[in-house]
């Protein structure tokens, strides 16, 4: 009884906390038999008491009234007591309205409102027990909830009697429900499962695509870290490497300028090196900028030799103190370096074409292996040496750089477009059905960010680069000229 008040007052603002609690253990049915006792108690209470009142306030009046019968006079009757009975009543009927309203999905108090539509939803998606009209119901769950500005915070412990198959469902059908049942804009922004507790967070406006357009209004920061949409960033100490893929049309070059152009901005430090299988637009880019550009197999190996050349130095200069004890980052410890991106557009291109050539080669001199070799070094170990690895294509390179140990790597994965089945285990390792669902006719894919404790990838909302207000060549080489161009140094 006592934690039943206390979970009462919790919804009560602005006498509760931050937390609501609410606690399910009856099905609406019982609730309605229990609201009907008690209504037929409360009326019965008030019609005894109202006529005890009565028959006291007249009491006194009774006999001197008798007397006015034969002289013709009315007899005297009290009303006031019969007037305040009936006040006090509509009083509580119009209270009894007031809560209902407000606890309903037209309650202008959001708190209120989502106390009734969890219980609703308790009983629509039976997450309790199925019951009959018996008060023989014992089974229940908790359900904790905080609302503010930005966010819906849920969390659910179902109390054990949940399968683990319906758990991982739960959120979906929530979202579900709370679109069904209200006006309202609601987007699952994270939902995570830990012993038996859900944990969901809804927000009431929808992530927005960013507008590339203007050096001025992107961020400066000596480590990397830039919005890629309203909600998401790119930090480069959870997300050390990343993986974009799409397939033509889907809007990954559009993405690629934009963490380009935004990545240089981001710290006048900051160096670029460019991969490009299909010897396109980015290696164009990249040579008019005077950025070290790769379009070969021979290139492609030279480049990375250096780039690894450049990640032994950094850990050289890092190590030189052996009695330091700080586990930091290369940019951490010496922010005036800046950081290195290493942009690798369409391997399997060059890997086609490459492979062809070492057919007729020595094992030992085939090139493709070596390039496989550097860039998976360079995946695996350069994080901390502040180099990240940014790999790019229409399909995930699993046949040059293998699968898990890439995958598991790869901080950032975007995958642009409409995704397969095998994308969906490939690149995220869930099923299609698992996924949330992007609009691949607006350039929108799916997007998975290492460190935020993500249950499952977002929608992405891929960035606009304005190539009209923001030529990518002529910005290229106005941001590697103002950051002295040439190979990176340690």
């Amino acid at each position: 009884m006592i934690e039943k008040i206390i979970e009462f007052i919790t919804r009560l603002p602005p006498f509760g906390g931050s937390k609501a609690k609410l606690t399910v253990d009856k099905s609406q049915f019982q609730i309605r038999i229990k609201n009907q006792i008690r209504k037929r108690w409360f009326l019965k209470i008030w019609f005894t008491v109202t006529l005890i009142l009565i028959v006291i306030s007249n009491l006194r009046n009774i006999f001197p009234s008798l007397s006015n019968i034969f002289s013709g006079k009315s007899i005297i009757f009290d009303s006031r007591f019969l007037l305040i009975s009936l006040m006090g009543l509509l009083f509580s009927l119009f209270l009894k309205g007031a809560w209902k309203l407000l606890h309903s999905k037209y309650s202008i108090i959001e708190r209120w409102k989502l106390e009734n539509l969890l219980r609703n939803f308790t009983e629509e998606v039976n997450i309790i027990a199925k019951h009959d009209n018996s008060f023989n119901f014992t089974k229940s769950v908790k359900w904790s909830y905080s609302v503010s500005n930005q966010k819906i915070s849920i969390n659910l412990k179902t109390g054990g009697h949940v399968n683990f198959e319906m758990e991982k469902d739960i959120a979906r059908r929530l979202l579900g429900f709370l679109i069904k049942e209200t006006k309202d804009i609601w987007i699952l922004e994270d939902n995570s499962i830990i012993n038996g507790s859900i944990k969901m967070i809804f927000s009431h406006k929808a992530d927005e695509r960013l507008l590339i357009d203007d050096l001025s209004k992107l961020k400066k920061s000596k480590i990397v870290n830039f919005p890629l949409t309203k909600q998401i960033s790119w930090d480069i100490k959870k997300q050390p490497q990343l993986g974009v893929f799409g397939k033509t049309a889907s809007g990954k070059t559009s993405l690629i300028k934009a963490i380009i152009i935004s990545f240089l901005a981001n710290n006048k430090n900051n160096q670029l090196l460019l991969i490009d299988g299909k010897a396109s637009f980015l290696a164009q880019s990249g040579r008019f900028a005077k950025i070290p550009t790769a379009t070969t197999a021979e290139e492609c190996l030279n480049l990375l030799d250096d780039a690894i050349s450049i990640m032994n130095q950094r850990y050289s200069e890092m190590n030189r103190d052996l009695a330091d004890e700080n586990d930091v980052t290369y940019i951490e410890k010496f922010p005036d370096k800046g950081t290195i991106l290493i942009v690798c557009d369409e391997l399997l291109t060059l890997a086609s074409a490459t492979q062809v050539s070492d057919k007729s080669k020595k094992p030992a001199d085939r090139l493709m292996p070596q390039i496989s070799d550097r860039i998976l070094s360079l995946i695996v170990k350069s994080r901390q040496a502040s180099i990240a690895i940014l790999i790019s294509g229409q399909a995930f390179p699993a046949s040059l750089l293998g699968d898990s140990i890439v995958r598991s790597n790869l901080g950032m994965i975007v995958n642009l477009g409409r995704t397969t089945q095998v994308q969906a285990q490939e690149l995220f390792s869930m099923n299609l059905k698992d996924l949330p669902q992007a609009d691949s006719s607006n350039y929108e894919g799916i997007i998975w960010l290492d460190g935020l404790n993500w249950e499952i990838p977002k929608v992405f909302y891929s960035p606009y680069y304005d190539d009209k207000k923001l030529p990518f060549k002529a910005t290229l080489l106005k941001l590697t000229e103002a950051q002295g161009g040439g190979l990176p140094q340690a």
